[in-house]
């Protein structure tokens, strides 16, 4: 492993353990895991306690399990950031290598600190979700800015560019069509592409959300999900925002494994399972626009892409329909 890799896994580590810190404010008044105040004997924290130590912490009155999930957090978030830097910068991976995405500006310096600051936001937002089900704006809403505000100034951050067409037919001419306005407007481009991938998660999560509340008389998603979703949005792009909500169902599944079987918890926020989801695809990017699910000939042709919406929503409504009917079943028919 280089010396830069040294470096990134070391800020991760060091995000994480403040990580855990932030989450246990955020949380002051709910479920803040041990690192405000002991949940035996109420005795608080001290602060240097909170934000730096890295041993297992036990409150004196010794009722009280330890706590260690600071530690998880530091190490997860280190090696989070190893993943991500080696898949992105790693020649034989090169996990974001497209031909029709060519930034100027060496990764290293650009697309990599741009995309951990979404995985540590991610992993914030996910911490304070596992704890207490919280998604905070705290978080969220400064993200979003930081990306908007970034993708303006560097104008080369995008994943992908807000659109392109592969039609065949063009192609074999010409290469990949992409407007012209988009070649020479990089900064007006780069406030494009994150704005649209900021309204595509919040609209959908939010119109899921509606839907679920109209349909089962509660909705299946948080609100927090909805602006957690404009978030990942905002630093990914559009395409690749909806890539995430498809994932999220089977990555939920795994996760909902996992949790069942390491903590016996039988119900986890969905909040995990949206960067759990965002994470993949980050890492999976030129495979899953290019090289094997070539999705780039789906988000290339705007009828395909209204169609495929149309008729997941649709899916979503006969789901919904089907879990209502289900649950109205009295319990005596289901036994039989």
């Amino acid at each position: 492993m280089t010396l830069e890799y040294f470096v990134i896994v070391g800020i991760g580590c060091i995000l994480g353990r403040l990580t855990a810190g932030w989450s246990a404010s955020l949380l002051a008044d709910m479920n803040s895991g041990g690192l405000i105040k002991c949940a035996a004997c109420g005795t608080e924290v001290s602060i240097e306690t909170r934000w730096f130590r890295l041993r297992p912490i036990r409150c004196h009155c010794g009722q009280s399990p330890n706590v260690t999930w600071h530690l998880a957090s530091t190490l997860t978030l280190g090696a989070l950031f190893y993943i991500y830097s080696r898949c992105l910068l790693d020649p034989n991976i090169a996990c974001q290598a497209l031909h029709e995405v060519r930034p100027d500006a060496a990764l290293l310096s650009s697309r990599l600190p741009f995309h951990l600051t979404l995985i540590w936001l991610l992993w914030i937002a996910t911490v304070t979700d596992l704890l207490d089900y919280v998604i905070p704006d705290e978080v969220i809403y400064p993200g979003i800015v930081i990306a908007v505000v970034a993708a303006f100034v560097v104008g080369e951050l995008q994943m992908i560019h807000i659109w392109v067409n592969w039609d065949e037919a063009y192609v074999s001419l010409h290469g990949p069509y992409l407007p012209e306005w988009m070649k020479h407007h990089q900064h007006l481009h780069g406030i494009a592409w994150t704005v649209a991938g900021s309204l595509t998660g919040a609209i959908v999560t939010g119109l899921i959300r509606w839907v679920s509340g109209a349909i089962l008389g509660y909705p299946a998603l948080g609100a927090g999900d909805v602006t957690l979703m404009a978030l990942i949005g905002a630093f990914m792009g559009w395409q690749p925002t909806l890539c995430v909500l498809a994932i999220a169902p089977l990555t939920g599944i795994f996760i909902g494994a996992f949790t069942k079987l390491f903590t016996g918890r039988s119900f986890v926020a969905y909040g995990p399972y949206l960067t759990c989801s965002a994470f993949v695809v980050l890492c999976t990017w030129r495979w899953l626009w290019a090289d094997y699910f070539t999705l780039r000939d789906i988000f290339g042709h705007w009828p395909t892409v209204v169609g495929l919406l149309g008729f997941s929503l649709t899916c979503l409504v006969i789901l919904l329909f089907l879990l209502r009917i289900f649950r109205a079943l009295p319990t005596k028919n289901l036994r039989q």
